[in-house]
Order: structure tokens, then sequence, then C-alpha cells
């Protein structure tokens, strides 16, 4: 893409809403696409991630707001903020802190999901014995979340 390109950084009037739900890893290949994608157009990235697994420098910079999605035996999602330094509290210039401390990082707390298998996020399994599914009580969350008004 070049300057005169009507897609390059700069020449769009309105920028371009990108939202994104990344599961898993999913999340962390967003969060690495952004700086190409802020660099390259007209761009306000927004994530939602799905029991998302991501380190703490890569995109925090460039998008404008992250919610994360976490069920309550996702033992996975608290691995990564074991492993990943940014993630520290006390790391306070770390992309990701700062984002916290700004308010664009925000959990949002789905339920008692697992990462994965018959109590996952996208499970079809019913939760104790209700009518209600794994995946009815996560798209319940994504449905509340104040990025649907724009």
């Amino acid at each position: 893409m070049n300057a005169s390109s009507p897609l390059h950084r700069g020449t769009s009037v309105e920028p371009i809403l990108i939202i994104l739900e990344g599961t898993s890893g999913g999340a962390l290949v967003f969060l690495g696409a952004a700086e190409y994608l802020n660099n390259w157009l007209n761009t306000r990235l927004i994530l939602v991630s799905i029991g998302g697994s991501f380190d703490g420098e890569t995109g925090f910079n460039q998008i404008e707001q992250a919610y994360h999605l976490r069920g309550s035996r996702d033992w996975v999602e608290d691995v990564t903020k074991i492993i990943f330094a940014d993630r520290w509290s006390w790391m306070i210039n770390s992309p990701f802190i700062q984002a916290v401390r700004q308010g664009r990082y925000q959990i949002v707390e789905t339920g008692s999901h697992t990462h994965d298998g018959k109590n996952g996020y996208f499970s079809t399994d019913a939760v104790d014995n209700t009518q209600t599914t794994y995946v009815d009580l996560l798209l319940n969350k994504v449905n509340q979340l104040p990025i649907w008004d724009d």
C-alpha cells in the first residue's frame, strides 16, 4: 500500500472501527496485528478476548479498548498472568498495566466456564441442569458490552 492509497493512514476522514473477538491465542494474534492495522489504516481497534492468552507488551499501545471475558474455571487464562512479566502489577511501565490504569482493559466474568470442553465458552451443554447453555452465558455477556452502542 502506498501513500496515495485511500486506505493509507491520514487520508481517511472517519476512523474504521474494527472489533475483533479472539479466543485463546487468537487474542494475541489480534494484538500482534494491531500495530500493522494502526500504521496502515485510520482505525479504532477494540478487542473482545474470550479466554484470551496474551502477553502484556504486544498491541496494547495501539488498541482503544480491550474487554477480557473470562470463566471462573479457566486455568489456561490464569497461566498467562503468571508467565508474562509485562502483566505483573508492579510492571508499571508495561503497555498492559498502562491500559489497565487508563481503563482501556476490563475483565468481564462470564460464569463457570472452563477454557474448552463440555463447560467451555462455546459449549452447548446446559449449565447446572437449566435451559441456559455455556454459550448462552457467553453471548449474554458479549451482548452487554458497551461497544454495540457506537
